[in-house]
């Protein structure tokens, strides 16, 4: 056991000996270092060369922005005053984002519908058979653009009262009716004359409310329109159900098709100063900018809207519409550059990026600082080669902007995309 722990010992303490002597050469080795020696130590590494790739592309100035898909032309019509009081809104058939077709059932008042129609200025007078005038005749429009064939002469006669009666039917509602008493002429069934007849009820009162429908020959049924023009006998007069047209269930509106903006909810106080707001025209993308910025555009200048989920659709700016003295800023619409934008980027708000000033197209773009003697005299680059040197290649500088140029190369295979340039 003594010969074992002798020889363990004999073993550490040559081993701390043999690590002594090595510290104190290194020791002995650095206090005998020369001057030159630690100056040498203490200089920093030459740097490598900075280098930027050289890329094929635009000479751009780019500015992004906000916006927003919409429609242009934003409307904002009153519902026509109700045929009687009080009034509400009982039915809302067509919901913001839906679209609004010419003759379509955009609201219902008091349970009677009212028709969205295109023309120039509101009903004013309620029409019924033998009326004539410019009223009438925006009716039979109105009538004809909701596809439902009808003759434009002004003149309020048998074939409008079937197209009004077959508005109507196509809605799903009776239309308003008046029963007519007219004078008997020995053609039982024909359209009066103008001051022929006297439009009363059956027992001689004054017409019907508008809305009343017509008494029918089955309780609880509604007149068909082939009812409308029914004869009834009654002493030696004939009866008619007339068809007539309540300025209460039309809002007129400047054009058609548009998209529902905002539509009165249920159970609000019908009144015209209640406002229908419609939205038409294509698809724009819209947005305000600071009127600096809208001094810059210029009109068929192009770019880009990515929308929310990364889509990305072509645009070219259509119109910049300065705002007033004391806006500022100022609204610019840009449209698809080919076709339309997508129907169901209609509310979506995302990115524009537009291009408003270009110097090149398809052109070798270098950093400006890469660029030696650049402007119109030569100028020359600094390519890096395979083994890590550089060579002089004479370029042509042609545009500069935002701190890259547009170069061309004297010789073309001197200098390609992907290669690397000097720019420290």
């Amino acid at each position: 056991m003594t010969l074992i722990r002798s020889r363990k010992t004999l073993a550490v303490g040559g081993s701390a000996a043999i690590v002594a002597l090595l510290a104190g050469g290194w020791g002995l080795a650095h206090a005998f270092e020369s001057p030159a020696q630690r100056e040498a130590a203490a200089t920093a590494p030459s740097p490598l060369p900075v280098t930027s790739e050289v890329r094929v592309g635009d000479l751009t100035r780019r500015i992004t922005f906000q916006a927003t898909v919409g429609r242009t032309g934003l409307m904002s019509v009153a519902l026509p005053a109700p045929a009687a009081e009080p009034a509400y809104v009982t039915g809302k058939p067509t919901s913001a984002g839906a679209p609004v077709t010419a003759g379509q059932v955009v609201t219902e008042v008091n349970g009677r519908p009212v028709f969205a129609v295109t023309g120039a200025f509101p009903f004013y007078r309620e029409l019924r058979r033998d009326h004539t005038g410019p009223d009438v005749r925006q009716l039979q429009t109105a009538l004809r653009d909701a596809g439902i064939p009808t003759t434009v002469d002004g003149v309020f006669g048998a074939g409008t009262e079937r197209s009004l009666a077959a508005l109507y039917s196509r809605a799903g509602h009776a239309p308003p009716t008046e029963v007519a008493i007219e004078e008997d002429r020995g053609v039982p069934g024909t359209d009066a004359t103008p001051g022929t007849g006297a439009a009363v009820d059956a027992t001689g009162a004054q017409p019907a409310p508008v809305g009343t429908p017509a008494p029918s020959s089955s309780a609880g049924s509604a007149p068909s329109a082939a009812d409308t023009s029914d004869t009834e006998a009654t002493s030696d007069r004939p009866i008619r159900r007339r068809v007539v047209a309540s300025p209460s269930e039309f809002v007129v509106v400047p054009t058609l098709p548009a998209v529902a903006a905002e539509t009165p909810a249920v159970g609000t106080a019908a009144s015209s100063e209640v406002q229908l707001r419609l939205e038409s025209g294509r698809l724009r993308v819209t947005a305000d900018v600071p009127v600096l910025i809208a001094e810059t555009l210029s009109e068929g200048s192009t770019g880009t809207f990515t929308a929310p989920d990364g889509a990305t659709t072509p645009l070219t700016l259509e119109t910049v519409v300065p705002g007033g003295d004391d806006d500022a800023e100022s609204r610019v619409i840009l449209d698809a550059a080919d076709g339309e934008l997508a129907a169901d980027l209609l509310g979506a708000e995302g990115l524009v990026a537009l291009d408003i000033e270009t110097v090149q197209t398809g052109s070798l773009i270098v950093p400006t600082v890469a660029v030696a003697g650049g402007g119109s005299g030569e100028a020359h680059l600094l390519v890096e080669q395979d083994d890590g040197t550089f060579r002089r290649i004479p370029v042509i500088e042609t545009g500069q902007l935002d701190g890259e140029s547009a170069v061309e190369p004297t010789d073309p295979d001197d200098l390609a995309e992907g290669d690397r340039v000097r720019v420290d």
